[in-house]
């Protein structure tokens, strides 16, 4: 199970739709018409939360699948590039986070950056210029997750 939250519409929907459909029909018998609308309102909170929880075990994503959702509405999305020229810089900014994350970002930058070059940019047609604002975006993300300080942005 991934720490970054996703969103689950389909599955989230899909048992909302079921559990009120089936705590109606339940209230209905057990109560008539005032136990068919609890009964509805309770399955639907019920079968949302189980649809999420549910869905979001199956997500194979991990907290790559956070970044996915949100990668073109970020300031630093260019036009022309995809999720396979992002995924790399966020992997990457995830997997370098487990093992560098208690130094800040600005303190593991040269690092990361030599790192980042010398893997032919792990398949991603981005630079480090570029790929860089995706890589600690991941930090800040697993940063705040885990309920730590922010890890401050280098000054330009």
């Amino acid at each position: 199970m991934s720490i970054l939250r996703k969103d689950h519409v389909v599955g989230t929907g899909g048992a909302a739709l079921a559990g009120g459909a089936a705590g109606a029909a339940i209230g209905a018998v057990v109560a008539g018409p005032p136990g068919m609308a609890v009964g509805g309102v309770v399955g639907v909170a019920l079968g949302a939360t189980a649809g999420d929880r549910i869905a979001e075990a199956r997500d194979r994503r991990e907290n790559l699948g956070h970044f996915q959702q949100i990668y073109q509405s970020m300031p630093y999305y260019r036009a022309g590039n995809d999720w396979h020229d992002y995924a790399p810089a966020y992997r990457y900014g995830l997997e370098t986070y487990e093992k560098y994350g208690p130094e800040s970002f600005a303190d593991s930058e040269s690092m990361l950056q030599g790192a980042w070059e010398a893997n032919a940019r792990f398949g991603s047609r981005l630079s480090w210029l570029e790929a860089r604002p995706a890589v600690e975006h991941a930090w800040r993300s697993m940063d705040e997750a885990l309920g730590k300080a922010e890890h401050e942005p280098r000054p330009r």
